[in-house]
């Protein structure tokens, strides 16, 4: 469909605006208790690529003839019934409860103003684009009615609440009348518990904008995936139009996977959307109570829902998996031990649940009966990313053990399992003549030669291969072969781009040292959704097909509904933990930053800086590239302890290191080879603050 007003390019002015919108005081949603950061952990100039506003009420930036595309003076927008009706464009993705406030000039009879909402620039119209469930009927529009003259006042109902738009239509239905609407406005229900929504805990800046608009763009999707647990999407659907006010969990706020839809908790969806949240907005409430309302649903066989309620859906292996490292990941960044062992008996049964459908036979999980998953095709008994999944389950529940100092021994146990599974899936899935992993032994005896990309990414991801070896290098150059202008088709789900596999996909490209292939697929995939005239310009999308349109899973589940695509999707925010934890390097490697590792890339970026905070404070690297060597300063917490892996070559030529002005030998065991024909040097890193110079 062709756009109806002119594109809106990113401009400084835009900008600007975004920075003023808004004019009431900062609060919380309604009466939630306001338990969010108050203030900013890293002010700068990044600040200046925030989308979130600085208040909760927020005014659309232009208004446009519903048939002409001409623009109106937003304060008084007059229309009478043979006028189709006007849109109002916000200028980025907002949501929550509209207001507006309208003058009736005349009237015959029962008139109303109806009110539709969208997403993306293509279903601007009288019909709201998708989101109730039932792709059987569309979403509608809801109506103020009036019958007398006069000033009026419209407030959306709070069950009618509208999680995710850019654009909003109004128009005039019933009896002949004359209208003029004065004003319109939103109260943003997302982040629930934020009395101010740009109170960021962690940043990132670079000299290449677009990158710094990605990242910032995946902080906000995970914003208005943040919601109040009593306004998620009713199941099942209401008869017309739809429903925002399902229980969702337990707290003030909670993770969801989607602002316009599904909005329930999807644990798959956590495995992208945690460490996004940790490295930007900082949010782990929402986490820990997306986690603990799975918990509280475990079956008694150990079982995990697929998701949380009403929706409730069952019967998946992998994310029952998801939710387990999930748990790992919390716990990682929070320091929360009192969640796991509040959870432990619990977390054992839900293995006890899993190890229990592996084959003896076959050294591998066979998940007959539980194969529903993230909406891929063909998905098989012994599907290689379930078995990636359990390898970094059984590593990550390792780790839990050894935290809460377990001493039934099964932290041994897991690890000697996760050894035995990582043999037995390199025995049975790889395919060393293509330099990747068969998607099952069912695609591998069937000789489809299907070779996912879910498996593959999940495979360097997770360490069932080393990344800078000959397997790991082999995946990394097989998976560029799915590689379109604006991303990889994915093999497993033919003709659509997955956001939330290719998420995985660049975090293994980096581990593989193939830094510019991660750049590269970034800007190909997210750059191409910012810049996109038709989309939200401000947040990520689900998905999409590779010819460009918005029909992500369209046949697949989702009724040949292109507008049901969610284009605010925290699964798909991958590039925001890949920038901060392999770009800027900075990363915490054990409970709550009190182990931390820097390892900057710099593939063709001259400058990159960025920082999070935990509980134990704040954490910040910055490196700049020049005259053929760098500079890196980085500032931890008094007490922490780090791994400094740095790059001690370029072009062939060997830097000379020093720290803190102290010469450092680089001549030594410390020195590995890497990919790309780098040499990497590893140091103990000490806390504080400390200046790097490699010449």
């Amino acid at each position: 469909m062709t756009s109806r007003s002119p594109s809106l390019p990113f401009t400084l002015a835009f900008w600007f605006l975004v920075s003023i919108t808004g004019v009431v005081a900062q609060s919380c949603w309604r009466d939630t208790k306001c338990t969010g950061p108050q203030t900013a952990a890293f002010p700068g100039e990044w600040e200046s690529n925030l989308f979130a506003p600085p208040s909760r009420t927020v005014t659309p930036k232009a208004v446009f003839d519903l048939d002409t595309g001409e623009t109106s003076d937003i304060k008084a927008v007059s229309f009478a019934a043979e006028k189709s009706g006007v849109y109002y464009d916000f200028g980025f993705e907002v949501g929550g409860i509209a207001t507006i406030q309208f003058t009736v000039t005349s009237v015959d009879g029962d008139g109303a103003l109806g009110i539709a909402f969208t997403e993306a620039k293509n279903w601007i119209g009288p019909i709201s684009d998708s989101s109730n469930g039932n792709t059987s009927r569309k979403d509608g529009a809801i109506y103020a009615n009036f019958s007398s003259t006069g000033d009026q006042t419209y407030v959306m109902p709070d069950e009618l609440l509208r999680g995710g738009f850019r654009y909003m239509t109004v128009f005039l239905t019933g009896a002949t009348s004359s209208v003029t609407i004065n004003e319109v406005s939103v109260e943003i229900s997302f982040q629930p518990t934020w009395s101010n929504l740009q109170a960021y805990q962690g940043y990132f800046h670079s000299n290449d904008d677009t990158l710094n608009k990605i990242w910032y763009s995946g902080a906000y999707t995970l914003q208005t995936n943040a919601l109040h647990p009593s306004t998620g999407r009713s199941w099942p659907p209401p008869a017309t139009q739809w429903a925002n006010n399902g229980n969702i969990g337990l707290g003030d706020t909670i993770n969801t996977d989607g602002a316009k839809r599904d909005r329930t908790v999807w644990p798959g969806d956590m495995g992208v959307a945690t460490p996004s949240s940790f490295y930007s907005t900082g949010d782990l409430e929402s986490v820990k109570n997306s986690l603990a309302t799975l918990y509280n649903l475990q079956a008694g066989s150990g079982n995990f829902p697929e998701s949380g309620p009403p929706l409730l859906s069952q019967n998946s292996d992998t994310y029952h998996m998801w939710i387990m490292i999930g748990t790992y990941n919390y716990v990682l960044y929070s320091g929360d031990l009192d969640f796991i062992r509040g959870n432990w008996d619990k977390y054992v049964a839900a293995m006890s649940f899993v190890t229990n459908q592996l084959d003896p036979s076959l050294g591998i999980l066979n998940i007959t009966g539980y194969i529903r998953d993230w909406g891929r095709f063909n998905v098989k008994d012994t599907q290689a990313s379930a078995q990636m999944l359990y390898y970094r389950t059984l590593i990550t529940g390792a780790s839990l053990a050894t935290w809460i100092g377990d001493t039934t021994g099964v932290n041994t146990t897991w690890l000697d399992a996760a050894a035995k599974l990582q043999n037995a899936i390199h025995s049975q899935l790889w395919d060393g003549s293509v330099g990747a992993f068969h998607d099952s032994i069912e695609t591998r005896d069937n000789i489809t030669h299907l070779y996912p990309q879910d498996g593959n990414t999940l495979a360097v991801l997770f360490g069932v291969v080393n990344a800078t070896a000959e397997e790991g290098q082999a995946i990394s150059s097989s998976l560029t072969k799915n590689w379109t202008p604006i991303g990889p088709e994915v093999p497993e789900l033919k003709g659509e781009v997955s956001t939330f596999i290719s998420s995985f996909e660049i975090q293994a490209h980096l581990l593989a040292g193939q830094t510019q292939r991660a750049l590269d697929l970034i800007r190909a995939i997210w750059g191409w959704y910012l810049n996109n005239e038709n989309g939200t310009q401000s947040t990520m999308i689900e998905g999409y097909l590779i010819d460009g349109t918005f029909g992500y899973r369209h046949d697949a589940g989702y009724g040949e509904d292109y507008s049901y695509t969610s284009h605010a999707h925290g699964w798909a925010t991958g590039p925001v933990s890949a920038l901060t934890e392999y770009i800027v390097g900075l990363s915490v490697t054990d409970l709550a930053g009190s182990r931390w590792q820097i390892a900057p890339q710099f593939g063709d970026l001259t400058h990159a800086e960025g920082g999070f905070t935990t509980s134990l404070g704040k954490y910040s690297t910055s490196w700049t590239v020049s005259g053929g060597g760098y500079t890196l300063n980085y500032t931890v917490p008094l007490g922490t302890v780090g791994t400094l892996i740095l790059p001690i070559s370029a072009n062939g030529a060997r830097h000379k290191l020093t720290i803190d002005g102290h010469a450092i030998p680089t001549d030594s065991e410390k020195v590995v080879e890497a990919a790309g024909n780098r040499k990497l040097y590893t140091i103990v890193g000490m806390s504080g603050q400390h200046y790097i110079e490699a010449s």
